[in-house]
C-alpha cells in the first residue's frame, strides 16, 4: 500500500525558520539609541512569532555605546589610533628620513681647540713635554695623562671634553667624537674619575696615582 504525502500545510507546520537580523549603526549615544528603537518597533510590527519559528535580534545595550570622540570624528572601530595634533599614522610609527633615504643621526658633540688654554706654561712642564715623559700608549692611559696635565699644570681645577680634545690635537693623537666616554667608562669600572657638575671632571685620588703610575712602571 503507497504511503501518503504529508499535506502542504503539514510540511510546512513541520519546517523550521530562523532568520538573523543584523544591523549596524553609525552616530552618538541618542542617535543609535533611536536606531535600535526603530529596529525593535519595526520587528514588533511583523507580528507575533509564529510556533516552529525563531528570530534572533543583534541588540547592543545603551550602557555598551561608546561616545563619541572629543574631536568631533566617529570612529567605527572599537577603539581609535592615538595621533598627536598635525601628525599621521606613518609619521607616529616611523622615524623621519631625510631626502636623501638614509635616517637622520643624532648630532654628536663637537669641540673646537682651545686657544686660551695655555699648554706651556711659565716654570711648569709644558703638556708636550709632560706626555713625552709619560709616553701613554694605550687610549685610557692617553686620557689619564692628559687630565692628571690639566688637573696638576693646567690650571684646571674641572676640565671637559673640549680641553682633552685640545690636548689630544696638540700631540696629534686620534680624538674621539665624545671625549668624555672613556671618562665615564673609567668612572664607573675603576672610579678613577668624578663627575663634580655636567660636563665637568676630575681624577679622583686614585687616579691620579694612576695617572702618575702611566710610563714609570
Amino acid at each position: 500500500m503507497a504511503q501518503k504525502k504529508p499535506a502542504p500545510a503539514q510540511m510546512e507546520s513541520q519546517q523550521e525558520e530562523i532568520t538573523f537580523i543584523v544591523v549596524k549603526f553609525k552616530g552618538g549615544p541618542e542617535s543609535m539609541q533611536k536606531g535600535f528603537d526603530a529596529v525593535n518597533n519595526a520587528i514588533n510590527a511583523l507580528g507575533p512569532v509564529h510556533t516552529g519559528s525563531q528570530r534572533a535580534v543583534v541588540h547592543r545595550a545603551p550602557a555598551q555605546i561608546a561616545a563619541p570622540p572629543a574631536n568631533g570624528n566617529v570612529i567605527d572601530a572599537e577603539h581609535e589610533d592615538v595621533v598627536e595634533d598635525g601628525a599621521t599614522d606613518t609619521a607616529a610609527q616611523e622615524p623621519a628620513v631625510p631626502s636623501n633615504g638614509k635616517p637622520k643621526k643624532a648630532n654628536a658633540p663637537k669641540y673646537a681647540f682651545m686657544n686660551e688654554l695655555n699648554l706651556t706654561p711659565d716654570n711648569i712642564p709644558a703638556w708636550a713635554d709632560y706626555a713625552a715623559d709619560h709616553n701613554p700608549q694605550t687610549v685610557d692611559d692617553k686620557f689619564l695623562v692628559a687630565s692628571a696635565w690639566l688637573q696638576t699644570h693646567g690650571g684646571c681645577q674641572t676640565f671637559g671634553g673640549g680641553h682633552l680634545f685640545t690636548c689630544f690635537r696638540a700631540m696629534d693623537w686620534k680624538t674621539q667624537v665624545d671625549m668624555t666616554q672613556p671618562l665615564r667608562k673609567l668612572k664607573s669600572a675603576k672610579s678613577w674619575y668624578e663627575n663634580p657638575q655636567f660636563g665637568e671632571w676630575k681624577l679622583t685620588g686614585i687616579g691620579l696615582t694612576a695617572a702618575e703610575k702611566v710610563g714609570k712602571e
